[in-house]
This record gives structure tokens, sequence and C-alpha cells, in this order.
């Protein structure tokens, strides 16, 4: 786990920059039309499960971006997208993190590879908090300066046994592979349920999460209700319960 200082925070600021180096005339070769690539041959392979945390980053309105014909209008929705995602892809790859799916407008993550608990829930909320304060510090004033309406989000993050398993389909070519792995289980159920409950620019999560995070952070956990909500811990009546962590970093 990275620690979060100038030096670190500078390797955020480098990476951000070379990867919006020359993006304005990347996206300006767009055009109207479509391309389907051909499917090629590779070989399917297994799973396993492990204990991780599941993290869900959602852009918020991003509908309203996108419900447009306008070319020039999908372009900046287009330069937002590199802007964003490419970013909180690096923050939780630096947070021991494995990038499940892209979901078009948001990530969902693995992180914590050790069954080591702490280690995944502090992972997981310490890229929470890099993630929102990249937003706040780095992307939303670059879009503004480029007249692009800035990003809003918000995270759901749960931990506990997962199912890692690949899934493939039966043609393709070593060149080009055609599986993926993808996580099965109630703990990325949770996950989405609560980063689809929570509120603009918060980060929600659920019991576990709190129950393994260090001792002076659980002054920032605050509990949070979810209509309809029917989790209860396993073999037990016991509502499992979901929080907002309302913490944020110093401003570098």
């Amino acid at each position: 786990m990275p620690d979060w200082n100038k030096e670190y925070w500078n390797t955020i600021k480098d990476h951000f920059n070379s990867n919006i180096d020359e993006l304005d005339d990347r996206v300006e070769s767009v055009t109207d039309g479509r391309i389907t690539p051909a499917l090629e041959d590779i070989t399917i392979g297994s799973g396993r499960k492990m204990s991780a945390a599941c993290l869900f980053f959602d852009i918020r309105g991003f509908t309203k971006r996108t419900d447009s014909s306008d070319l020039e209008k999908l372009k900046e929705t287009l330069y937002m997208l590199n802007c964003v995602i490419p970013t909180v892809m690096k923050i939780i790859y630096d947070y021991n993190g494995y990038i499940e799916k892209n979901t078009g407008d948001g990530i969902m993550a693995l992180i914590g590879t050790e069954d080591n608990n702490e280690s995944s829930a502090m992972d997981a909320l310490h890229a929470s908090l890099t993630i929102f304060y990249a937003l706040e510090h780095l992307i939303n004033p670059h879009l503004e300066k480029k007249g692009i309406d800035k990003v809003d989000a918000r995270i759901g993050i749960d931990l506990g046994q997962i199912l890692i398993t690949r899934i493939g389909l039966p043609t393709g070519t070593s060149k080009h592979k055609r599986n993926f792995l993808t996580a099965v289980g109630p703990t990325a159920n949770i996950a989405s349920k609560i980063q689809n409950a929570s509120d603009t620019n918060e980060i929600w999560v659920g019991d576990q999460i709190k129950e393994n995070a260090y001792d002076e952070y659980q002054k920032f956990f605050k509990k949070k209700s979810i209509e309809d909500w029917i989790w209860i811990y396993q073999q037990s009546r016991e509502k499992y319960h979901v929080w907002h962590f309302d913490a944020f970093w110093e401003k570098l």
C-alpha cells in the first residue's frame, strides 16, 4: 500500500498528464460507425475461492452525458472517460487491486490477495479516498478548464469470500484471448447494492469493511439505512449493516 504523501500524489499526476497528452487528437479522430472484431479461439481457465474486498466505482449522471446523438457531445464524454477511468485503474493497481470489469461508466475491482482481511479493507478504503481526492484536485479542475462538466461519483465496498472464476468463449486464438476473470458470490452482490444506494461523492461500505478497519478509523463510519435491505449474517438473523465512510485525505 503506498503512503499518502506528496511523492505518491506526484506519481498520480504524472500518470494523468501522460494519459491526457494528445488526448484531444485521439478523441477527435473518433467518427461515426462501428466495427465488430472477429472472435478467435482461446482456452477457458478455472477459478478459486478467496477473501477480498469488492469495490464498485460509478460515475453519477452518466446517462445524461450520452443521451445525445451529437458527435461533439459524445466526444466530450469520451474525453471525460479517458481522464477518469485510467486514473481510477492506476489507483486500484497501486493498492493491490485487480480490475474485474469496466462497466463503461464505472469499475468493479477486487482488492486483497493474501487472505488478510485488515489489509484488504484498508487498501480498499485508502484507494477510495485517493480516487475522490484525484477527482476533486486533478481530474475535475482539468475537465472544467476544457469546458466539460465535472464528474460526480460514488463507491460501494464489501469484504468477504469470493469465487474468482475464469470464463471464456470456445473460439479464438492465443493472440486474441477472449477469456476474463469474474467474481461470484454475495460479497460482490452486496457491494453492488451498496454502491447503487450510496449518495453522490460518498463511500459506503458493508459491516465487514468496518469490522476490519483500523481502530483510529472507526470514528469515520456513520450507519446508513437502505430501503428493502434484506441482507443478514449467515446462519443468524442479525442484520448486516451498511456504513458511510466519512473521511478524506488531507490536501497535499
